[in-house]
Parts: C-alpha cells; sequence; structure tokens
C-alpha cells in the first residue's frame, strides 16, 4: 500500500537494452517512450481522474447503521436562531446523546474561540460526563504573511474532549476530493484525521499504516502528511441517515436509535459549513464536509479506504501493457488490429475496475489507454506507407517483366477491330451505329461465298457494332466465322476495364489487380505453350522431384507420373539404365551442374532425352530440365543420307578405279612416245579419285550422329599415321622425328579417325617441306589431355589466312603459288574429328617459318558413357571402313 503518487518522477540513469533495428522493434519503443512520458508528465491525470469517477458511481457501497449526521439545518437556524449558538445547546445535545446510548459524537465544528463563561463550562462538564466526544482542528494560512498554523479548539475543550483530528480534506487539480491524509500536522505534531481519531477511540486500536511522509512548507514551518487514502464514497450526499438538530433537543428520541452508533455534527445548512465537491455529488449538490468525515469513518469501519498502486507498480504494469501491445499489433492481421486495440483497452480497464473493487487499490489506466489509441492510427499508417510503398515498387517491377504482346487488354474497340481485319482480311470493314441491346450476328452465304458480321461495342457510350464482311472458299469462310465467334467474347472483356479510382489505395488495389491478371495470362500462355509443344518437357526441383510437366512428357515415362513425384522412379528403363542409374544421373546434374543426355530406343521409336540444370533464382538452388524428343524422323533422314553417300561412293571411285586400270592396261600396249599423256592421265585420275575420297570420309562423319569410342593406344596411332606416310617422305628425302618419352597414353577415342586426321596433318607437312627437311611430331600429356604437335619447315601462313584455315574447300596462298595440289577438305576433316572426340585443333604459323598443328585430347570423353549400347545409330565406323579399305 503506498501514499498518493507524485505526478512527476525523476528519470533513472542506466545503460539500455539495444534493440535490433527494425521497424516492429522501433515501434514499441516508441509507444513505450510515449507512456512513460504520459506517467512522468501526468498529462492524462484529468481522464484518470473521471475513469475512477466512473468507477466509484458503478459501484457505491452499501449503507451502514454504524453512524449517523445530526445536521445544523436551516430548520434548525429558524427554531434555535442564529448562529452562532450558544454552547450550551451543544451541551444539551451531548447530554441527549450520552443518554441514548451513542457510542462517540463528533462536531465537524471550529470552536477555537471562548464563547459565555457559564455555557463554555456547561459544555465542558457535558463532554467530561460523555468521555467520547470528538471536536476538529484546522491546519490554514494566517493573515496577510501567508503563515500555516494549527487552529485548535479553546483548552478547556482540547482538555475535555475525547480525542482530536484534523478536518483537512485533500482537493485533487480538478476541484474535486477523492482522498485524504491519514497524518497531518506542523513540525513535531501529528494530527490523524477526524474519522480516524473516531474510529481509534471507538475500537481503542492504533491503525496501521506504512510512513511514507511528505512534506510541504509555508513560512518555515513543515506541514506533515502522510498515509494518503481514497474515499470510497457510500453514494451522493444524502445518502447517510440525517436528523435535524432542533428534533434531537425538541422531541423524544427514538428508543435504541441512537445505541452502538457514532453521530457526527456539523452544519448542513447553505452558506454555513463547507460543501466540498466529490465524485458523487453531482453537477447540482456539493456533499457538506460532516458527511465527508461520516464516509471517511464508514470505509475506516469496513476497511474498504482505497489506495494507489506503488508508484514502481504503475510503471512496471502500465509499461509492460504497452509493450506487449507493441509487440502483438505485427503479428495481427491489419483487420483485427481494431477489435484487438478495443479488446485491450478493455482489458486494462477492467483491470483497473476490479483491483480497485476487490483490491481497494486503484492502477490510474488512462497512459496505457491513450498510448493504446495512439497505437492503432500509428500502426495503420505505417502499415499503410509501407503497403503503399511495397505496390508501387512491385508494380516498377512487374512493369518490368515479360509479358504477352498486347495482353488481353485493349485501350478501345478500334485497336482490336484492326488487328483482327488484318488477319482475316474482310473486304470491306467498318464501325455503325446499332439499336441498344443489339446481339451479335454471323450470316453466311455458302451459296455466294460471302460472310456478314456485326460485333456490338461501347464507343464513347454510343451503340455501336464493328461490321465485317467476307469474301472466300466456303470451307474457309466457316472456319473464319467460327474463330471470330469464339475471339469475340474476349476482345469485348478485354476492352471494358474498371476505371482507376481516385483514391490512393483503390487505385493501387486496382493496378495490383491489373498485374496479378497480366501475370496470370503470361503463367497461361506459358503453360499451354510448353504444353502443347512437339517434345515433351519436365521440370523438377531441387530434389528432383517433378513440378511441371507435359502430356507429351507422359508418353516416354512410367505410368503414375504426376508433380510432387521423384523422376528416377519415372524415367525409362532399358537394358543400359535401371532407375538407379537415373538416380546417378540426376544427382550429377543437380549437384555438379553437369548437362547430360541419353538416345533410347522406346516403343520403336529414337527418343533423345536430355537433361540441363536450371537455376532457380527465388529459390537460390538448382534444378533439372528434361527434354524428350522423337528423333525417328532425323535418324530416318541420316540414315538415307548415308545411304546416298554409299550409293554415290561408289559411282564416284568405282568408275576412277576402272579408269587407273585401264591406263595400267594401256601403258603395256602402246608405244614409249604415249607415256608422258598416260602419266598425265594417271596423276589427274589418283588426284580426282583422292579428291572424291577426302570428300566422302567428310560428308560420312558429317552426317553420322555420333562416333564409335572405345579404348585405344595413342602411340599405335601415331605409329600407323607415320608408316602410312613413310613412302611419300622418302621419296622427297624428308626425315621424320617422333618426341615424347612415354611407355603407353591409353585414351577413350576412335583409332581409325584418329589416325586418317594425323595423316592428313602430316600428308599436308610432306606436300609444303622442302626437299631434306625435317617433320617433328611430338606428344606431350596435360592433365586429363594428350597434346600431338606436327611441326614443319615449310613456308609457313600468312596471320590472316588462319582464321579460315578449317573451312571447307578453303586453300592458302601459298600452296596455289607452290602449285600442290588438294581439295581443301583435309583440315576440315580433322576438325571436325577433334570436336566429335571432344578436343580442339589448334594452328600457330609464321611466314618462312614453318607451321605447327595441335591435337588437343581428352584421355576420356563422355561421349562414351552416352553412346554405349546404342546399336543400330548411325556411325562413323562404316566410313572410316569404307575410306580404309578404298
Amino acid at each position: 500500500m503506498s501514499d498518493k503518487p507524485s505526478t512527476r518522477l525523476s528519470p533513472h540513469s542506466g545503460t539500455s537494452r539495444q534493440f535490433p533495428v527494425s521497424e516492429r522493434y522501433l515501434f514499441a519503443a516508441v509507444l513505450v517512450a510515449l507512456c512513460f512520458s504520459l506517467l512522468f508528465t501526468g498529462w492524462t491525470q484529468r481522464l484518470d481522474y473521471l475513469i475512477y469517477d466512473g468507477f466509484l458511481k458503478l459501484q457505491p457501497l452499501k449503507t451502514s447503521t454504524s453512524s449517523a449526521i445530526v445536521a445544523i439545518d436551516e430548520k434548525s437556524l429558524r427554531e434555535l436562531g442564529r448562529w452562532p449558538w450558544d454552547r450550551s445547546v451543544h451541551a444539551e445535545l451531548i447530554t441527549k446523546l450520552r443518554q441514548a446510548g451513542a457510542k462517540a459524537v463528533v462536531f465537524d465544528l471550529l470552536l477555537a474561540e471562548p464563547g459565555p463563561p457559564i455555557a463554555d463550562q456547561l459544555f465542558k462538564v457535558s463532554m467530561k460526563e460523555a468521555g467520547n466526544v470528538l471536536l476538529p482542528l484546522h491546519i490554514d494560512f494566517i493573515g496577510s504573511s501567508g503563515r500555516l498554523t494549527e487552529i485548535l479548539p479553546t483548552q478547556p475543550f482540547v482538555e475535555s474532549a475525547a480525542g482530536l483530528g484534523h478536518a483537512q480534506i485533500e482537493l485533487d487539480a480538478d476541484g474535486i476530493a477523492r482522498g485524504l491524509y491519514l497524518y497531518q500536522g506542523l513540525g513535531d505534531t501529528f494530527w490523524p484525521s477526524l474519522a480516524l481519531a473516531t474510529h481509534e477511540t471507538v475500537t481503542g486500536t492504533k491503525y496501521d499504516v506504512s510512513h511514507n511522509i511528505e512534506h510541504s512548507t509555508g513560512s518555515g514551518q513543515f506541514n506533515i502528511r502522510e498515509a494518503y487514502r481514497l474515499i470510497p464514497f457510500v453514494g451522493p450526499p444524502g445518502s447517510f441517515a440525517t436528523l435535524s438538530y432542533s428534533d434531537i433537543l425538541h422531541s423524544e428520541l427514538p428508543p435504541d436509535y441512537f445505541a452502538g452508533r457514532v453521530i457526527f455534527v456539523g452544519a448542513t445548512a447553505a452558506g454555513l459549513g463547507d460543501f466540498i465537491a466529490t465524485p458523487v455529488s453531482g453537477s447540482l449538490f456539493n456533499m457538506p464536509g460532516v458527511e465527508v468525515h461520516a464516509n471517511i469513518y464508514e470505509a475506516l469501519a469496513q476497511h474498504n479506504l482505497g489506495t494507489y498502486v506503488e508508484i514502481e507498480w504503475q510503471y512496471l504494469l502500465s509499461l509492460s501493457l504497452v509493450l506487449i501491445a507493441a509487440l502483438s499489433f505485427p503479428r495481427v492481421s491489419p483487420d483485427r488490429n481494431l477489435p484487438m486495440t478495443v479488446a485491450l483497452a478493455s482489458g486494462v480497464l477492467a483491470f483497473s475496475y476490479f483491483l480497485l473493487v476487490l483490491e481497494h487499490q486503484w492502477f490510474p489506466p488512462s497512459s496505457v489507454l491513450v498510448t493504446l489509441l495512439f497505437a492503432y492510427p500509428f500502426w495503420s499508417w505505417r502499415r499503410l506507407s509501407r503497403l503503399n510503398l511495397f505496390l508501387r515498387q512491385e508494380l516498377e517491377r512487374l512493369a518490368d517483366e515479360p509479358k504477352v504482346q498486347q495482353g488481353s487488354s485493349y485501350d478501345s474497340p478500334q485497336q482490336w477491330a484492326q488487328h483482327l481485319a488484318r488477319l482475316i482480311k474482310p473486304v470491306r470493314w467498318e464501325f455503325q451505329d446499332i439499336r441498344e441491346n443489339a446481339e451479335p450476328s454471323f450470316e453466311v452465304n455458302d451459296a455466294e461465298h460471302f460472310a456478314e458480321i456485326l460485333l456490338p461495342v461501347d464507343v464513347q457510350d454510343r451503340p455501336t457494332a464493328l461490321y465485317l464482311k467476307l469474301e472466300c472458299q466456303p470451307d474457309q469462310l466457316s472456319a473464319t466465322v467460327d474463330y471470330v465467334k469464339r475471339l469475340y467474347p474476349a476482345l469485348l472483356e478485354g476492352t471494358t476495364l474498371p476505371r482507376l479510382s481516385n483514391e490512393l489505395i483503390d487505385r493501387r488495389i486496382m493496378q495490383v489487380h491489373r498485374a496479378i491478371a497480366a501475370m496470370q495470362e503470361m503463367r497461361e500462355f506459358i503453360s499451354d505453350t510448353v504444353s502443347n509443344m512437339a517434345d515433351g518437357i519436365l521440370v523438377s526441383d531441387e530434389f528432383g522431384r517433378i513440378l511441371f510437366l507435359n502430356n507429351h512428357a507422359l508418353r516416354w515415362l512410367s505410368p503414375g507420373a504426376h508433380a510432387g513425384e521423384f523422376i528416377a522412379e519415372y524415367m525409362p528403363v532399358t537394358n543400359t539404365l535401371s532407375p538407379g542409374d537415373w538416380e546417378t544421373i540426376i544427382r550429377q546434374v543437380i549437384m555438379q551442374d553437369e548437362q547430360h543426355s541419353e538416345e533410347l530406343y522406346l516403343n520403336d521409336s529414337a527418343v533423345l532425352v536430355s537433361l540441363v540444370p536450371i537455376r532457380f533464382r527465388h529459390r537460390f538452388s538448382t534444378g533439372i530440365i528434361i527434354n524428350f524428343s522423337d528423333i525417328t524422323a532425323i535418324h530416318e533422314a541420316q540414315r538415307k543420307r548415308l545411304e546416298t553417300i554409299n550409293f554415290i561412293s561408289h559411282d564416284l571411285r568405282a568408275p576412277l578405279a576402272s579408269q587407273l586400270a585401264l591406263l595400267d592396261t594401256l601403258r603395256s600396249s602402246l608405244p614409249e612416245e604415249f607415256a608422258p599423256k598416260l602419266d598425265t592421265a594417271q596423276s589427274l585420275t589418283e588426284k580426282s579419285l583422292a579428291m572424291s575420297e577426302q570428300f566422302l570420309q567428310l560428308a560420312r562423319v558429317e552426317a553420322a550422329d555420333h562416333i564409335h569410342l572405345y579404348e585405344c593406344e595413342m602411340l599405335d596411332v601415331v605409329d600407323n599415321a607415320v608408316d602410312g606416310i613413310t613412302p611419300v617422305m622418302q621419296k622427297q628425302g624428308i626425315h621424320i622425328r617422333i618426341l615424347g618419352d612415354y611407355d603407353s597414353i591409353p585414351i577413350i577415342g576412335n583409332a581409325e579417325l584418329l589416325e586418317r586426321s594425323l595423316q592428313n596433318l602430316l600428308q599436308n607437312a610432306v606436300k609444303f617441306s622442302p626437299r631434306k627437311s625435317e617433320i617433328t611430331v611430338q606428344m606431350t600429356l596435360e592433365e586429363d589431355h594428350v597434346h600431338i604437335d606436327v611441326r614443319d619447315q615449310g613456308p609457313g601462313i600468312a596471320p590472316e589466312e588462319l582464321p579460315t584455315l578449317f573451312d571447307p574447300y578453303r586453300r592458302t596462298r601459298s600452296s596455289e603459288q607452290l602449285g600442290v595440289s588438294g581439295s581443301g577438305l583435309g583440315l576440315r576433316f580433322v576438325k571436325l574429328v577433334m570436336d566429335r572426340h571432344g578436343g580442339e585443333v589448334k594452328v600457330s604459323s609464321q611466314l618462312g617459318q614453318g607451321t605447327c598443328f595441335t591435337l588437343i585430347i581428352p584421355l576420356k570423353t563422355s561421349e562414351l558413357t552416352s553412346q554405349e549400347g546404342n546399336s543400330g545409330s548411325n556411325s562413323a565406323d562404316s566410313a572410316i571402313q569404307q575410306s580404309t579399305g578404298t
């Protein structure tokens, strides 16, 4: 229990807890600071007074029979004469009340000046005989000096009275009395209140209060006050049993009416005594001071005097309630913020009310209520501001997102009418006025091969229709009319867009609605596009689960595949690919960002399955796009192309071979003078045969969809290529040197193609090297690749010719100047073989210093796994066999 709190509290110094910089904590800090400032400054004290007064009127106490009032009223003044009365009258009242059995008599009259001696003696004697009369004292300012002084009854009366008590009633800032200090005095003297002195006299016990003394000064003296208590008034003025002073003196008292009661004697006549504004007085009548003291005594007797909640607890409870509300606002949806605010405010009021009724402690709730009332609009404003900012930013972002061209929205019917006319090519179209509520019409005249279409639209709030006249064949005419019928409702809907509101939030909502509609249209567009693609499309998430698949993908997957299932369980199973193999492949694609492809034969169809990793920006993870392509038609076309090449190969090479045989026969039977001509004919034939052979090699490798790769020895490839070119080198006296001290260089590749490629490079080196020169073949291992360098001592290649060196039919300027024969297909063949092996070919050359070609061949290639077991597919192996066998 505490005394009346001060309206100001000095802030305590200390280190404040640092909250994270976020809006919800800033919001909580603002509310706590507001509540603290309201408590500290007391700005809402008047509102607390109003709430307290309302609570007091809701729960009035029941009238007790333990006290009554003897009123000095207008009737008594008329019958007993003008005030002041002779004190013998008061002596007679005391005697009558003593005889009636009153427990105590309390005078709320200031008896500070002596009267007639006889009357004062009678009053003194009657008090002495009664032994239960209590008198008041007052503490007030005296004179112009404003000095505080205690105004006590005269000394004889003090000696005869059973007790003294101060009659000070505390007025609040609004002039209404809600409580008093139970103890008050100047200096060393310390007086109980009049009601408290009466209670202690009647009960014979001391009232226990905690000592918390307040001091106020006046001209050097301390006004000491202690134990502020709130008065729980019984009811409005007149709630106590009241008898007129004159009635008590002039009539017989009711038997036992005053027995055991405490009688308060005081003025109730207008202009005679003090009248005090109380919470229960109303706006017309104030309460006499004597009745206020009676209320205080009743509260003391029933032990329900009220107290303020201790100031520390006021701060703690208020700030805690505000903090709970502040942390609750961000967690509640906007439509529930207002009900929550009302509920919290009602809860605070209920808490304060029941604490007052049940525990007789007053918790001022206004600082919390004002903070809550501020919190709702403040938080709503912040939410609306953030929402508006978010919507504006999202609209700006959505404006940059890809959209379907033009979408389904049109500024006017004229806009889509132009597009429609451009598509269907009518012989005539125009806008015509029509009657209101006209229906669209589609009239088709098959006999005359024309159709007339009338489509009602709204143009500037005027009934208008688009007229179209078509002339074409009947089947095309019906298809065009049917298409316009299907399209017309969507065109009409896209033109009747709602207008934007003048209110900002409504306008933002409408803009978001349009943006969402555009996104929905884009999503439907993409979905419809993917669903109708000729290839099967499947997209997975970062765990290998199906996110999306179109109908064509279902053709190649096992039954039951749908979104949410794991891909590996439904991928097609072949002799070489099990579900476990697919799991390994999918794991590699997702975790290592590796592309993968498989060529399968399913249901008599060739299917290319391509797995490509996809990076999800919104998930910061990797998924897979799987494409199922039916390449049966492509395989068939390649097969026919190879058959054609083989046929052409036979038709080209057979006559040339026959021609060489004929020349050999003629050489033995013709005279010597024909030998030069025969040599010329044989040279040209061999040149044609070599050119056709190179062309067919290149054509077969280009036509094949893959090459067969297997384990082979690179040293053997180099040796075979050198052996094949040795006879030509020996004729020109050219020496070849092989560098690279390796016992073995195993690779995964196609030995025949690699040997042919190396032979092409060696042949070029021999052609361009001078006699008695040297050709160097150097092998170098670097990590997972082998490098084969072929270096000659020829004239070199001009820098401007290097970028186009590997183009088909491209020959260098030096080859033509030197008269070196060739088709320009050998280097193209080398480049293609390197590409098929996943390697590359490089060239470095300087004029006059020779040329170096470098083959970079991977020791292992990713194509091996994907091409194993695919029997029946088109391969370049037969091409090499054909070439080497000829």
